[in-house]
């Protein structure tokens, strides 16, 4: 599928059809895909949950404010953040020039310690990159998505039994939508939303 028709197709689905499942294989995958996503001095900070136990669900929806579609989905993909993703650089540079890993490696080290706004900052950033990412990648392989951040991150993070420093960055629902989607909502201008040179600045024709 053209990138363009990835574009134009991905829908918000809120409603899927039941009983839909999706195997391993496809998983494998779409998360191949999902992990060549880019992050902040390729520390990937990235984590995966993915839900797809009925009973599981369930519980979920429940932690979602009751919303049908955490329930009803394929598969509930949690994106997450790892705040010590930093702490990996050194393996991360083991097969690079040993410039590159002099360089990067006590790099990387300084910028994160001891700056938990900035962990946490770049952990979201990364996060909601791959999500994208996972929502186009899901679209090509003829799975509808939804994006959500409707849920319980204190509860969510203990039923997924997820450690201190891995936090929710938002919840993917994947499977087949139940309704074909309708006509895309209101999109703002490119006059209203690119500025060229400064804020203000004459947009692209």
């Amino acid at each position: 599928m053209e990138f363009a028709d990835i574009v134009a197709r991905r829908r918000s689905v809120r409603q899927f059809e039941p009983g839909v499942t999706l195997d391993d294989a496809t998983l494998h995958t779409l998360f191949e895909r999902v992990v060549q996503s880019p992050s902040s001095f390729n520390v990937q900070h990235w984590q995966f949950v993915v839900v797809r136990e009925a009973a599981r669900k369930a519980e979920l929806r429940k932690l979602s404010y009751g919303q049908a579609q955490v329930e009803q989905c394929a598969a509930a993909v949690f994106v997450c953040g790892n705040l010590d993703a930093h702490a990996d650089a050194a393996r991360i540079y083991a097969d690079a020039d040993e410039e590159m890993r002099g360089k990067y490696v006590p790099m990387i080290e300084g910028v994160y310690r001891d700056q938990p706004v900035l962990q946490r900052e770049e952990a979201i950033r990364s996060g909601a990159l791959a999500a994208m990412t996972l929502m186009y990648a899901a679209q090509d392989l003829g799975w509808d998505s939804g994006p959500m951040i409707g849920f319980d991150a204190a509860k969510v993070s203990a039923y997924l039994a997820l450690p201190v420093h891995v936090v929710p960055v938002m919840l993917v629902v994947l499977g087949r939508a139940a309704a074909p989607s309708g006509p895309r909502g209101y999109r703002r201008p490119l006059s209203e939303v690119v500025h060229l040179e400064s804020f203000g600045g004459a947009s692209p024709a």
